[in-house]
């Protein structure tokens, strides 16, 4: 142990030799960090190995919060007066977001993985915020009329479902609700652009700016772009790169409200510790790990408003979150590496137009859905485009540990060169780096 801690000793102060010249009190700022550093590590390891209990009966109230299809049956995740409680049903057990129940059953804790990169329960329900699982449930529906975000969520999807022809569909469900479509899925999993479908910093962005154009310039200009923004995340289902999208945002709001020069890797590293702190199993949701890779690697690319990345970074992109998508689906398109060139511009336009376009036929006045079907004839120009160009670029990259080892030293290092690290320190340490997440 004393060897250990020695070494972590001499780490430290190359570490802070390393930057490209030293401003006064920067080395009581570096040491600060370090020794907060080691306190949240501590709190992390608190938090992962708290919360296991004895199997109890348990028979409650309450409301569902997540509904999908789950292997041959459907699995609910209810909110209850004991916490998140996740239920296992059979197919015909239809219920839906929102719907008032009384579930009762033996609750247990979450099973982990028996091999090495197998599908681990725990986390990833505890990223959901779950605490336990249900054997046996008995679930019964007491009230299907739900209040407050859950009604908007419900009778938009109903909706859109009902009055949308199927690429509008598919693309508002998702940018709207945090929904999926899974024929889309698959086509933007062959395109190489899956993460247009989850819901983050673009379409955050996106709200923030109408909103910015909407309201002129004055003191409750950026007060309704953070109401509507985080009404919206909400709206979308607060997913894991929503969340991150949104604090990251508000941080740099709470910067220029204090005066504070924008910094965009800061405000995404605040982001993402708040996140940790308050679900530590959100370290290993792929979402997550998505969401903070891309938002840090062109924080890094474009801080201080360059422009010098544009062409580099949807290259830089893939490079960076290949080998994470590679572990999940097997392998990764190269395709992506082009099409992202267009898609992220694209699709910034698009989704904001589509929303316009759909909304007479959402109201229900006649002839929206002539609109709405000029959006769908954009879609699919656009699917055809991705179509064409994945069928020029037919190779897929499979999953490696060099792919994934690759992909996260080029994150570290550019997010080290980014802070100030001199290249050839930076260079050391991100491969440091990457070997300790890799084994992690």
């Amino acid at each position: 142990m004393s060897v250990g801690a020695s070494l972590m000793a001499v780490f430290f102060l190359v570490l802070a030799g390393s930057f490209e010249g030293l401003s006064p009190g920067s080395l009581e700022v570096f040491l600060l960090i370090v020794l907060f550093t080691l306190a949240g590590s501590v709190f992390f390891l608190h938090r992962l190995h708290q919360g296991e209990f004895d199997p109890a009966r348990v028979s409650s109230t309450g409301t569902v919060l997540y509904e999908r299809p789950w292997g041959r049956g459907r699995v609910v995740l209810v909110g209850t007066s004991r916490g998140k409680l996740v239920a296992h049903l059979p197919p015909s057990a239809v219920f839906r977001e929102g719907d008032e129940v009384d579930i009762d059953g033996v609750i247990e804790p979450f099973g982990r993985s028996s091999e090495e990169g197998g599908f681990d329960e725990a986390r990833f329900w505890k990223a959901r915020g779950a605490v336990g699982k249900i054997r046996r449930p008995g679930i019964r529906l007491t009230r299907d009329d739900p209040g407050g975000i859950l009604r908007l969520r419900r009778n938009l999807r109903e909706r859109i479902l009902l009055n949308l022809p199927p690429l509008m569909r598919g693309h508002l469900l998702a940018a709207i609700l945090g929904g999926r479509d899974p024929d889309l899925a698959e086509k933007h999993s062959e395109w190489g652009t899956s993460h247009l479908l989850a819901v983050s910093g673009l379409h955050a962005g996106v709200v923030v700016l109408v909103i910015f154009l909407l309201v002129p310039p004055g003191p409750f200009r950026i007060p309704a772009a953070s109401l509507i923004m985080w009404i919206y995340i909400l709206l979308a289902g607060a997913s894991a790169s929503a969340l991150r999208a949104g604090l990251m945002i508000q941080a740099g709001f709470t910067g220029r409200w204090l005066g504070r020069p924008p910094s965009a890797v800061n405000a995404v590293s605040v982001a993402g510790l708040i996140l940790l702190f308050w679900r530590p199993w959100f370290f290993w949701d792929l979402g997550w790990r998505l969401s903070m890779t891309a938002a840090l690697v062109l924080s890094c690319l474009f801080d201080g408003g360059t422009r010098k990345g544009w062409v580099a970074a949807p290259i830089m992109l893939w490079l960076a979150t290949a080998g994470m998508v590679a572990v999940v689906f097997g392998a990764v398109p190269v395709a992506g590496m082009i099409i992202n060139i267009l898609a992220v511009p694209f699709f910034s336009l698009l989704i904001p137009l589509a929303f316009f376009l759909a909304i007479p036929a959402l109201a229900g006045i006649p002839g929206g859905r002539v609109l709405s079907e000029a959006g769908e004839g954009i879609f699919y120009i656009w699917a055809g485009m991705a179509d064409k160009a994945a069928s020029l670029l037919p190779w897929a990259v499979a999953h490696s540990w060099m792919l994934v080892l690759s992909g996260t030293t080029l994150t570290a290092y550019l997010l080290l060169a980014g802070i100030g690290f001199r290249r050839s320190h930076a260079a050391a340490f991100s491969v440091s780096i990457a070997i300790f997440l890799t084994l992690l």
